[in-house]
């Protein structure tokens, strides 16, 4: 079964759902995909009962992030300040799409981003919510809010503490540099490294040998998962 927005789709095969950003071939993150991506969070895959979500974008990238021009107004119109300037509250819009992404991250069932090409600001994020992140070569990623002025809002920050502590989550976030896939291996952003023509491919195969396992699904075995997965996957090369 397939739901399809103009810039989304979740497909269900097999006890698999598939969440596709479909705004090829940047993917960017538009007010219009982020208004169909609450829906389709809402709406559908909240509903389903696939047993694993994967996450990729259509074509070539994963996410270019989302418009700063988007933000730049956001911002200016929607934030709530005091009579001396003061912030008071953020626009309601970082809190609606702040919950869609962490929709999944709180999922009590294995969800795997397939990440190639860029996967840049929310689209990192989105990334970083998912359980499992697997790159192909060559695949860029960087949180690059600070350089327009902005920090990340879609719960990056705070992700990226969780993953690579706070000080390498500091320098990313204020740095806002741009890594790669092997840099990011390294200091345990994602999880792998594969050929970015298999990155679907073996997210798929990931999944299915997770899904197999007797033990009932935690985050808590992910690196379990992921070291028998790959002394018994010999199809595809991961470093």
């Amino acid at each position: 079964m397939k739901s399809e927005l103009n810039k989304v789709y979740f497909e269900e095969k097999n006890d698999i759902g598939y969440v596709v950003i479909n705004d090829p071939p940047a993917n960017k993150m538009s007010a219009v995909f982020l208004e169909e991506f609450n829906i389709m969070v809402r709406k559908y895959i909240a509903k389903s009962s696939v047993k694993g979500i994967i996450i990729s974008g259509k074509g070539r990238h994963y996410s270019s992030g989302a418009d700063v021009e988007l933000i730049k107004e956001i911002v200016a119109t929607q934030c709530i300040l005091d009579d001396n300037d003061n912030l008071i509250a953020y626009p309601i819009w970082y809190l609606i799409n702040r919950t869609s992404f962490d929709f999944f991250n709180n999922l009590n069932i294995p969800v795997i981003s397939a990440v190639n090409g860029l996967c840049f600001g929310s689209g990192f994020e989105l990334a970083m919510c998912s359980h499992i992140r697997i790159c192909g070569k060559g695949s860029l990623l960087a949180l690059p809010e600070s350089t327009f002025g902005f920090l990340p809002g879609l719960t990056g920050t705070l992700l990226a503490v969780e993953l690579i502590g706070l000080g390498q989550a500091l320098e990313l976030v204020l740095s806002g540099e741009t890594i790669s896939a092997d840099e990011a291996m390294e200091i345990g952003l994602i999880d792998g490294v594969v050929n970015k023509k298999e990155t679907l491919s073996y997210c798929e195969e990931l999944m299915k040998f997770i899904l197999k396992d007797e033990k009932p699904y935690s985050k808590k075995y992910i690196n379990q998962y992921l070291e028998n997965f790959n002394k018994n996957y010999k199809n595809i090369s991961i470093t």
